[in-house]
């Protein structure tokens, strides 16, 4: 998609805010070690953007969900750690070999097919574990076995760096299925030859864990909670510690006065009871401002407005409370005067997570760091 870099929408990205957000992550985890997941656009914020930006925070390593993710980032120039982890075509282990990748791996067929037409470079394995989250990894303890001995037979063309697993509910205070997960683990790997990179820390568990799993967090591969969103929602830890890492600002670019009983944008949803000047922000559905979102407060010049109508694909409607010129700056999500729109509000009016809110963000919208 092109990025609309003619248009006001934008989103405003604090380098300072993800620094901050970082050292807190690594201070409550103890975590020496932090990998940051910049999958998905880096949770809508920007994969490039972000990864040419993370070492300068603090973060050691980059994760990422598919191998084309990988590649546009080392094509980009950066040469950091870069995990994938998400399984890849066994046919594509030359690639991931040739860009130093950490690559998950979930069977011992795959390693056998891939030994078959690896090269010269090794390729840097992480094996994956399944303990409960049923998505991807080995669950006995012997198949566990007989991949680390396949890596050590065949060390010509691998390189045994890596092993994890993934919690599917650290962040939730009944944590009785994060301790049956993190007992399995514990059982799975007991006697078994580790590796150097040994991390199970998701935010969740670097936030409200870590002390639970002794010898396995030293690091951390977190998402949500470095782009400033509290796991848990504030139910498990401090909601105010971490800073928003972004705000999404837009423009007016029409302004009209229109008349009561009169019907606005699609379906004639909303119908003005009376006088009312009606602006017009250049942003939709398109961009990721999603049809959920309807009749949320807009923020402009310090002024809650509430947005009217049916949010088309590229642009929405808002009510003002009088007229305003074309190019008033509109605060969808950050601060404005003595009041702020965060992702939380956002959640609560529209039902949709913080963190799938910022992943529908499109490549439509032009992102720049502010500091």
């Amino acid at each position: 998609m092109v990025e609309a870099i003619h248009r006001s929408t934008r989103i405003e990205f604090s380098k300072s805010s993800l620094a901050y957000n970082v050292q807190y992550t690594k201070q409550v985890s103890g975590a020496k070690t932090l990998w940051l997941a910049v999958k998905s656009n880096a949770y809508g914020h920007g994969l490039l953007q972000v990864s040419k930006i993370a070492r300068e925070c603090g973060v050691d390593g980059l994760a990422v969900s598919v191998l084309d993710e990988g590649i546009a980032t080392r094509q980009a120039g950066i040469d950091d750690f870069i995990l994938i982890l998400g399984p890849i075509d066994v046919k594509y282990a030359p690639i991931a070999s040739k860009y130093h990748f950490l690559t998950t791996v979930s069977s011992l067929d795959w390693l056998k097919s891939a030994d078959k037409i690896l090269g010269k470079e090794k390729l840097s394995v992480n094996l994956a574990v399944d303990t409960g989250m049923n998505r991807i990894g080995v669950r006995s303890k012997k198949d566990l076995k007989d991949e680390i001995e396949f890596l050590q037979e065949h060390s010509d063309h691998f390189s045994y760096d890596g092993i994890f697993t993934h919690f599917a509910s650290s962040d939730n205070p009944d944590d009785h299925y994060f301790q049956r997960q993190k007992n399995r683990w514990y059982e799975l790997i007991d006697g078994l030859i580790m590796p150097r990179y040994v991390h199970v820390m998701n935010s969740g568990a670097a936030m409200y864990h870590s002390k639970e799993l002794p010898g396995c967090n030293s690091i951390a591969r977190v998402g949500t909670v470095v782009y400033g969103v509290e796991p848990s929602e504030g139910v498990l830890g401090p909601i105010d510690k971490l800073k928003p890492v972004f705000e999404l600002k837009s423009a007016l670019t029409f302004v009209k006065k229109i008349p009561a009983g009169e019907g606005i944008s699609y379906g004639s949803k909303f119908v003005t009871s009376r006088d009312t000047w009606i602006g017009t922000l250049p942003i939709g559905y398109g961009d990721g401002w999603l049809a959920e979102y309807q009749d949320f407060q807009l923020l402009i010049d310090g002024q809650k407005c509430r947005q009217v109508g049916q949010i088309a694909m590229d642009q929405m409607m808002v009510a003002l409370p009088h007229e305003y010129p074309i190019g008033t700056e509109v605060t969808l999500i950050g601060k404005s005067g003595k009041y702020e729109n965060t992702l939380y509000d956002l959640h609560k009016h529209s039902g949709v997570p913080p963190w799938k809110i910022t992943v529908a963000f499109s490549d439509r919208l032009k992102r720049v760091v502010v500091d």
